[in-house]
Parts: structure tokens; sequence; C-alpha cells
């Protein structure tokens, strides 16, 4: 692909295997995204985890085995399936890069339609769930989302880096490609231009200023006098 998206930096691998076709990629922060870790709207014994309490959640048989004055139910799981981003970052920041646990959890239901998960969600009081905050912002009084250790999923605390589940999102090219397309560099930068606007309009936060001002000088280097 001429541009590609990820909610995740790009790993080593993959930049040895952009090299072997003889690309060179090049990184774009664009925003952020607040991981929204959403329950059921009649869940009414649980507004806040610590992030290890949520790691004993996914996990758990039942609501009681996590806390003994929660209900003697099945935890029912919704989560990303494995090829998402968002499966990655969960585990990463989670349980510390290995998807075992939640993967042989007991009632998990994977699936990279975040509609699936929500209709789950919407479906038990006993079910939780994770995805883009964007995408639980669409949904309104549909779900409840929890904080994470005391804090609240909103702009003021991913702005100030309180809120552990915020991650950031790149954009993805190469400078060859960016000078024989000049389309795709015009993109770019319409796209770095205008960040803020488009990445607020659509529920995400935006990238520091620094971060934005960085990449257009990437994008400067990378197309030189083209433009």
């Amino acid at each position: 692909s001429d541009v590609s998206n990820a909610s995740r930096p790009i790993r080593e691998s993959e930049i040895a295997q952009a090299r072997e076709i003889g690309r060179e990629p090049i990184e774009f922060r664009i925003g952020t995204d607040a991981l929204a870790v959403v329950v059921n709207p009649a869940n009414d014994w649980v507004d806040d985890l610590s992030i290890e309490e949520l790691a004993m959640v996914m996990t758990a048989d039942s609501w009681s085995d996590v806390n003994p004055s929660w209900p003697n139910e099945p935890v029912l799981k919704f989560i990303p399936g494995t090829d998402s981003g968002t499966f990655d970052y969960f585990v990463e920041e989670v349980f510390d890069e290995d998807a075992e646990p939640i993967l042989s959890a007991a009632n998990v239901q994977l699936s990279e339609d975040d509609n699936i998960l929500v209709q789950g969600i919407e479906g038990s009081p006993y079910a939780i769930g994770f995805f883009g905050y964007a995408y639980y912002e669409g949904e309104g009084d549909a779900l409840k989302i929890l904080s994470i250790d005391g804090v609240e999923a909103n702009t003021a605390n991913v702005d100030n880096n309180t809120y552990p589940l915020a991650r950031p999102l790149f954009m993805y090219s190469d400078a060859t490609i960016m000078r024989e397309k000049p389309q795709v560099a015009a993109w770019l930068a319409y796209v770095l231009n205008n960040a803020e606007d488009g990445m607020l309009g659509v529920g995400y936060f935006k990238a520091p200023e620094a971060v934005i001002e960085e990449g257009m000088q990437k994008w400067l280097d990378a197309v030189g006098d083209m433009f």
C-alpha cells in the first residue's frame, strides 16, 4: 500500500519486510486514541478498575472471583480479534504482551467487527469488552465506560497522559512513493495540516503539537522541492 494506517508503532519485522521490497517506512503520528473498557449499563457494581483488576476480570470465570461482593455470574468477554491493533495494544498494556491468559479464558468472543462486540455487551449485564474510544462515543448511553486506575477517559486526561489506556495513531508511507505519486504526498500534507480537526471530529484526540510539527518536517525531507 502507498499509505498504511496503524493503531500501534510499526514493528522491526515489518520494517524489514518493507525494506525487502525497497521501501523505507516514514512514520507520521496524526492523533491519539483512548481505548474504552465498557460494560452493560445495568452493571451497577463496578465503575472503575485498576489495570491489575482489569486483567483479573478478563481472565476470571465469574465476577465474584475478582470481588466476592460482585455477582456470582460468568464474565462474558467481547474483545477485538487477534489481528487487531486494538487487541495487540490491550495485551501489551494489561498482560505485559502475553496474550495466552485472555485467549484461554472462559466465555471469550473475539470479533474484528466492533458492532458484534457492542451487540454482545448490550445483550447481557454481565458482559465486558473494549475497543477504541471513538466507537464507544458513537454508541451513547447504550454502553457504560469504566474509569481505569481512577482516571476517566476524556480529552483532558488523554492530553495530560494520565489515562492509562491511551495510544498513538499513525500513518506510514515512503519517500519514493511520495515523490513518484504527488497525490500521496498531497494527501499526507492535508492530513497533517488538518489532523486536529479531523481527529476531534470523529471522536479521537489530537496529537501533541510538537509531534505534528515533527511529522511535517519528515514530509518536507521526503518530498524535497517537489511542491
